[in-house]
């Protein structure tokens, strides 16, 4: 099997590729000996596919950085040191990098998020808005299920701890961050009470905390492995023959 095949299964579970998305290291005709699914293609995740027998990752997020670049200087940010380990992993094992970002978002990351974290089918579901019925609970109550069903020794929190909560919104993913601000104003169109986020930052936790609104973080990557070990169950469904792994990133710190 070529990596391109894989690449057009991908393709045919959503609206198709979108521009951030498709292959960002290797051959589309690379012939696989197996696929290590995870959110970032991190050093330790190039480590793993290779340790598994992999020759391709299928990555949700972007594999350099910055984020995203796509000007004709691209070339000028590879020799950074994050990049340079990365590609040099990638060509040491000959392994092939395929994207898949919006069109994975769509099929399945986020309605898994809310399903890792216990929450009922949501009463709002429109594009990306998810907002979810609760029976009362307090702040600090939800954050400790949070925690329970996510694994998270902790997680942080923004705003009244003592606040009670019926409706709650899902800036899952990246949604929480401060570049981000615009949808979570979508999200208060719908009278949520707190918010269970993703990632978020300094800017994105004043934004929630003027608005009123508690925020409970539980990191990128836990937000969205639920939904690509989703995906990896379905690829391994539809090509039964395939090693398939799921690396599951981990939160990028620890608490002391």
């Amino acid at each position: 099997m070529r990596a391109k095949e894989i690449g057009a299964f991908v393709e045919s579970l959503s609206l198709g590729l979108g521009q951030e998305e498709g292959f960002r290291f290797g051959e589309p005709d690379t012939e696989v000996t197996g696929v290590l699914v995870c959110w970032m293609a991190t050093v330790d995740a190039i480590r793993t596919a290779a340790d598994g027998g992999c020759n391709m990752v299928l990555c949700h997020e972007e594999l350099t950085f910055p984020y995203e670049f796509r000007d004709a200087s691209a070339i000028r940010y590879l020799w950074w040191r994050p990049n340079a380990r990365r590609l040099a992993l990638l060509g040491e094992h000959r392994m092939a990098v395929y994207r898949a970002h919006g069109m994975l978002d769509r099929y399945c990351i986020l309605d898994d998020f809310g399903r890792s974290l216990g929450l009922p089918e949501p009463a709002v579901s429109e594009g990306y808005i998810r907002i979810y019925e609760l029976e009362p609970i307090t702040v600090r109550e939800l954050a400790e299920q949070v925690k329970q069903h996510t694994g998270l020794p902790c997680v942080r929190v923004t705003g009244d701890l003592d606040q009670v909560v019926r409706r709650v919104g899902a800036p899952w993913g990246g949604l929480g961050l401060s570049l981000n601000t615009s949808f979570m104003q979508s999200l208060l169109a719908h009278d949520p009470d707190a918010f269970i986020a993703g990632e978020t930052d300094d800017y994105g936790m004043r934004f929630a905390i003027d608005a009123g609104i508690p925020m409970i973080e539980t990191s990128h990557a836990t937000s969205e492995n639920p939904g690509l070990e989703h995906f990896a169950r379905d690829l391994k469904q539809q090509f039964p023959d395939l090693k398939v792994l799921f690396y599951a990133n981990p939160p990028p710190w620890t608490t002391v």
